[in-house]
């Protein structure tokens, strides 16, 4: 089943976007369940039935856990060579569905993923410190974390992967009515990106690089 996604992603065109930002670049991403391939559709209809969430909240410990039908910044997503994600904490908190954000699922489809690539999804309790979960993303690894705002993760340095290999992930996010009893500070709709010690970020020049990329959007 995952070899059907990483052969109809990689062959996929119809995406919503490509982030081109401080933050982010080269990140295409879709969150829109009608355009995904029918092989991508199965895998997030398994992941939102309840044998599955049940399995997330024994695994967790997290209680009332709900799938997101609107793939609020979930769905597929696929970087190129020269990408990068910077480390972040994501939004905590889902207007359309008004629930807390408590978990991410995120699962790895790249067959033969090397090393010398980069593209290790790393985890910190502290962006200016070495990271504490480092994992190349290889085929079938899922990785589980808490969301909230001290959960920065990323893949910060570019990729070296060959120009026709992509770094392809499926992205699915689980949320709760149970308001969270630590690392929140209130509600959240933005991504909290940090610098590592070694890095400096102009958020303003990205967030008017951002503007102009939503201009340009709107006018197509």
């Amino acid at each position: 089943m995952l070899a059907d996604c990483a052969r109809d992603i990689a062959a996929f065109a119809e995406w919503d976007g490509e982030k081109q930002f401080y933050g982010s670049k080269q990140k295409r991403y879709c969150g829109d369940i009608d355009k995904l391939p029918a092989s991508v559709q199965t895998v997030i209809d398994e992941a939102s039935r309840p044998r599955f969430i049940k399995w997330l909240q024994e695994l967790t410990g997290e209680k009332a856990l709900v799938p997101d039908p609107y793939l609020e910044g979930g769905g597929i997503h696929s970087i190129g060579t020269g990408g990068y994600l910077k480390i972040h904490a994501d939004f905590n908190w889902h207007e359309p569905l008004q629930l807390y954000r408590r978990l991410n699922v995120l699962l790895y489809l790249n067959d033969d993923w090397q090393e010398d690539w980069g593209g290790r999804i790393e985890l910190f309790s502290d962006p200016q410190r070495e990271p504490e979960v480092s994992l190349l993303p290889t085929m079938n690894r899922m990785l589980v974390f808490t969301t909230d705002d001290a959960s920065f993760h990323g893949h910060r340095h570019a990729l070296s992967c060959p120009a026709d290999v992509r770094r392809n992930s499926i992205a699915l996010y689980y949320y709760s009515a149970v308001t969270p009893a630590k690392n929140f500070a209130e509600a959240r709709t933005d991504t909290d990106y940090r610098a590592a010690a070694d890095e400096t970020f102009d958020k303003a020049r990205g967030l008017r690089g951002k503007l102009a990329a939503l201009k340009k959007v709107l006018i197509d």
